[in-house]
């Protein structure tokens, strides 16, 4: 029996399929065969097309299924729910359904939350980014069984950032539509941001970097720390996107750990007990306080946190946690 693990084709420049993509080389790995599928078609009759028709073909040729990994979202409910139909019947094993965003965390829909709690409820295995997402699902009426992942690998060609001078820079990466507190911090230091969509407004300590593919960026973060934030407030994460901060391992994090760049992250954020546990960096209430606290750390300091995050990203580009996970799906 052969394993599988299906994605969507998902488009994006700055992160998109990234983790997806690393997800699955790491978990080919281990023998599991990758399957694409297409979620993007011109109307509705394309679409039906495709799942009615193509995607039965596809599951309907396979061989004897053991076990399947489903990373999820997969951006059309019609086509997901077919597809997890279609498993449910021919899988022999366990169908694991790898969550990477819940869009109920980031939408007031309540209809659209349910839903998704009811496709994560017809799994036999829950991959969930860590400890709070895991109690946020089993709050809302999750039953399957969960296993936490910890954080995101990173599957990153660049090398490993040298040491350099402590001078207290810091670097922001992503999508920067949802990072209006960009045009309203005002601090000392200098932020190097990298990514689209940069507001207009901003201090000259927010410097505009450029925009490179997930495979490039990191040899142009050459920054001492890497910064995880989000939402319009620079006082606390607040909003849809600052909030979601609360339950989810924000892809840049491992990023910035897989260059070897240690990390600045809100202090209610689920990701922050990674970051103090593994002494890879701090945390703040309020990034007005960065000021301070970057003076307050000895270069001595400094270099704890450096040699331990250049550890961790060797772990991470060798796909440390996705193994971890392979290893206790197959044990199931």
């Amino acid at each position: 029996m052969i394993n599988y693990i299906i994605s969507s084709n998902d488009p994006g420049a700055m992160g998109g399929s990234k983790a997806k993509e690393d997800i699955i080389k790491f978990s080919s790995q281990a023998g599991f065969i990758s399957i694409k599928v297409n979620p993007y078609h011109t109307n509705k009759i394309a679409k039906f097309y495709y799942t009615r028709v193509e995607l039965a073909k596809i599951f309907k040729n396979q061989a004897e299924i053991n076990n399947v990994i489903l990373q999820y979202p997969i951006p059309s409910n019609y086509m997901l729910k077919k597809i997890v139909i279609a498993l449910k019947k021919k899988i022999k094993g366990k169908l694991v359904i790898w969550i990477h965003d819940i869009q109920g965390l980031q939408s007031t829909e309540n209809d659209h939350a349910q839903w998704e709690i009811n496709i994560f409820n017809t799994a036999d295995i829950l991959v969930v980014h860590n400890e709070k997402m895991k109690l946020w699902l089993v709050e809302h009426g999750v039953t399957t069984k969960q296993i936490v992942l910890g954080i995101f690998d990173y599957d990153n060609p660049q090398p490993v950032q040298p040491e350099i001078p402590y001078n207290k820079t810091l670097c922001f990466a992503g999508n920067l539509f949802k990072s209006g507190f960009l045009s309203k911090l005002n601090i000392q230091t200098k932020i190097f941001v990298y990514g689209p969509n940069m507001p207009k407004k901003h201090s000259e300590n927010i410097i505009p970097a450029g925009q490179f593919s997930p495979e490039e960026l990191s040899k142009h973060l050459k920054q001492n720390f890497g910064l995880i934030w989000d939402g319009p407030d620079p006082h606390s994460c607040q909003g849809t996107f600052g909030q979601y901060l609360l339950y989810n391992n924000p892809h840049k994090t491992s990023l910035y750990i897989s260059s070897g760049i240690p990390i600045i992250i809100w202090d209610q954020a689920a990701l922050a007990s990674f970051v103090l546990e593994n002494e890879i960096g701090f945390t703040v209430s309020d990034l007005s306080e960065i000021d301070n606290k970057l003076g307050e750390i000895t270069i001595d300091e400094y270099k704890v946190m450096k040699q331990n995050v250049v550890k961790m990203a060797c772990k991470l580009r060798m796909g440390y946690y996705t193994h971890q996970i392979i290893e206790k799906i197959l044990a199931c």
